[in-house]
């Protein structure tokens, strides 16, 4: 059973990794192109809005990895690395498994969980990461003999993504909860200060903790970006039903386990309910935990002894055991319908988010041929495409920006380009202010695109019931205003200014 998972896991992984093209992977590949040309940039190269932000890239390392190893292997290359990664952190966190049982239930939750956010994307790589360092901590036997290697994974860790920061909080609380156990030693308070020194081991020294500072008490971006929003936003079924298999179990045999690790469970479960961006972590630090409480719930139904005077309390567990016992043998096969579907919706995700059905391909190449002096608007999620594939123009907004706030910033650029950017959207301030002052003299901006039926439906509703106004349409308004489209496809539309 095993090798088959393991074998189905990986190819559903790899196939998704070719088919979804991450709407970042663009300016990742440009950023290495411009590190491994000239250097780390000191301000932000790519965007037109805010040049003068003392732009902080906290994954430079990845950017260098996708420069050096696109070209040579492509996207598929790419995709069976990210593969590789992930399926090593499956394997690392069952590798000393032992004989506990039922463990194909969460196997099979996780790996369909973690599927929905797999791509080509640094996020993956942070996956491996954590589950090395949990894998560390939280056994007694590894601390003791591979501790003082974790400042080392802190260094690569702090250089190919912002989640290092993980790393540290997870010291500190181990920190917290031994010494309020008054079980604190001066190892573990060793291994903190150095793994946090080690930190500062990149090309901005200190103020990499900034950068990720920004993103983590920016409480907007839970409200703007997808991936940030707190997880009751979207229904994930796999997710909803390790979530309780898994808090159920392990609330029962909570007492097996230390507190330091319900104190992790509880924090890093609080953080992925918080945003879903963070679920994976919650569910790589959980996934041991709750193996072993399938186990442990299992000894505890096999060590009830029958005896007439304790039959009312044994009847009790006796039906609980017998239902844990009849839930086990099917809860695998349901685990497995339920994860088919996750897998299903993830490729249909993934193909929306292909290059040929979401991205402004045959635009771009149209844009190529008629380069135009101003600048060009577009939407936020081609932003990092057009870094990649039009070059030789600057872009409004990417994925880097949403939490940007520059109160230095020159006249004529913007201090937060986020909020100005959704201001527009929404007919809070006039396109044309915002167009007038950045000389933007062309639109890239995608087609309609055909809204699910339970979110027109609400749309529809919400505009019944509170007699909203249709949302703002840029088109229309440019439509209006007299700007001409000159270039048309199934995916986007360009429109250049009547002046």
């Amino acid at each position: 059973m095993i090798i088959f998972l393991s074998v189905l896991t990986f190819f559903l992984f790899f196939l998704k990794g070719i088919v979804l093209l991450d709407p970042d992977f663009g300016w990742h590949l440009r950023l290495g192109e411009i590190i491994t040309s000239s250097g780390i940039p000191a301000t932000d190269p790519l965007s037109y809005t805010m040049p003068s932000f003392p732009y902080i890239d906290i994954q430079w390392l990845t950017n260098v990895f996708f420069k050096v190893f696109y070209p040579l292997v492509g996207t598929g290359g790419l995709s069976l690395i990210y593969s590789l990664v992930a399926f090593l952190t499956l394997f690392l966190i069952f590798k000393n498994k032992g004989k506990k049982l039922f463990w194909e239930v969460p196997f099979v939750f996780a790996a369909s969980i973690l599927f929905g956010y797999f791509g080509v994307r640094p996020q993956v790589s942070s996956w491996l990461l954590w589950a090395i360092f949990l894998a560390i901590v939280l056994n007694e036997e590894r601390w003791k003999k591979w501790r003082y290697l974790l400042p080392g994974l802190v260094v690569l860790w702090v250089n190919l993504h912002g989640s290092f920061a993980l790393s540290i909080v997870t010291l500190l609380i181990l920190t917290a909860v031994r010494l309020w156990q008054r079980k604190l030693k001066l190892d573990l308070i060793l291994v903190l200060i150095i793994s946090i020194l080690a930190s500062f081991i990149n090309p901005y020294g200190v103020r990499i903790w900034h950068e990720v500072w920004l993103q983590v008490s920016d409480a907007s971006l839970r409200w703007k970006i997808l991936e940030w929003q707190p997880a009751f936003f979207s229904f994930n079924l796999p997710f909803i039903c390790y979530l309780v298999i898994s808090l159920t179990l392990v609330w029962i045999n909570r007492k097996r386990f230390r507190l330091e690790e319900l104190v992790l469970f509880a924090f890093f479960l609080f953080q992925g309910l918080g945003s879903v961006r963070h679920v994976p972590l919650w569910v790589i630090l959980s996934l041991p935990m709750t193996i072993a409480a399938f186990t442990y719930t299992l000894d505890r139904v096999k060590k009830i002894r029958f005896a007439k005077e304790r039959f009312r309390k044994l009847y009790r567990y006796a039906l609980y055991g017998s239902l844990v016992i009849a839930l086990s043998q099917y809860a695998l096969y349901g685990s497995l319908v339920i994860a088919l579907s996750q897998f299903i919706l993830g490729f249909n995700g993934a193909k929306v988010l292909s290059e040929g059905e979401f991205y402004p391909r045959e635009a771009t190449v149209f844009l190529e041929k008629n380069l135009p002096s101003g600048q060009i608007f577009s939407e936020y999620g081609w932003g990092g495409y057009l870094s990649w594939k039009l070059p030789q123009k600057k872009v409004f907004i990417d994925g880097r920006m949403p939490s940007w706030r520059y109160k230095e910033n020159p006249s004529g650029e913007s201090g937060y380009i986020m909020k100005e950017y959704v201001d527009m959207l929404s007919d809070k301030v006039s396109y044309k202010e915002v167009f007038e002052k950045y000389g933007v003299e062309v639109v890239l901006w995608p087609q309609k695109r055909k809204a699910r039926f339970l979110d027109a439906l609400s749309q529809k509703i919400e505009e019944w019931l509170f007699k909203k106004e249709a949302p703002f349409d840029l088109t229309i308004e440019l439509e209006k205003d007299g700007w001409k489209r000159v270039y048309e496809d199934n995916t986007s539309q360009i429109f250049v200014t009547p002046r």
